[in-house]
């Protein structure tokens, strides 16, 4: 009886480990296809001689003194989209959604480019901020989600979503003061027209002019 009883409970043993598996297969097969969906869609991001993958990086720097602030550089990155899935073609264009949480809803941050010939879809460029531009692509420090769509002719052909990391190195604090640069300036010190509106000799005088500027 005891090894009856010992004999049922290795078996037990063994389904188990054999169900487990299988569960852990199936998370496994599902995380690949997710991830395959995930990234059949991608920013190619320009990166001085390079190109980075949904990776998008800005420096900043804090000044203080008389031209206190601070300078984030590049003040946009620019990009360009395509999915593996659906390549450029005649006729078709891209509507790219940025969903990021934080960001302005209404509307949130979009844009619409062409996606008509060569590799890629029509640059666009990528700046910090949480709403809607005109001329940029709004993104947050972190990872942002985004959502797209592929319409030839105006129907729609892909549907998909994608995330890319935004990164901001910080590069420290220094101090910057204004540039000053004399100069001389001259001007008249009388009215150059007689009574009927005939120019006449002027007097002028020139004197030391100082303009100071932030660079």
């Amino acid at each position: 009886m005891k090894h009856a009883r010992f004999v049922t409970r290795r078996q037990q043993i063994q389904f188990l480990a054999i169900f487990l598996g299988a569960i852990f297969l199936t998370l496994a097969a599902f995380t690949v296809s997710a991830q395959q969906q995930t990234n059949q869609a991608q920013f190619r991001v320009k990166n001085e001689n390079s190109f980075n993958i949904n990776l998008i990086q800005f420096k900043r720097v804090e000044y203080v003194g008389q031209c206190a602030g601070t300078v984030i550089s590049p003040d946009s990155q620019n990009a360009r989209f395509v999915s593996n899935k659906t390549p450029p073609a005649p006729n078709r264009r891209v509507l790219i959604k940025n969903v990021t949480d934080g960001m302005d809803t209404d509307p949130y941050p979009y844009t619409d480019r062409s996606y008509d010939k060569g590799e890629f879809s029509e640059d666009l460029g990528f700046k910090l901020g949480n709403s809607h531009k005109t001329k940029t692509f709004s993104v947050l420090e972190g990872e942002n989600k985004f959502i797209y769509e592929i319409k030839e002719n105006n129907l729609v052909i892909e549907q998909g979503a994608l995330t890319a990391e935004v990164s901001l190195q910080n590069l420290g604090t220094f101090p910057r003061q204004q540039i000053c640069e004399n100069k001389v300036e001259c001007r008249d010190t009388s009215d150059c027209r007689d009574s009927k509106g005939k120019k006449r000799s002027c007097r002028r005088e020139c004197f030391p002019v100082q303009n100071c500027r932030c660079p």
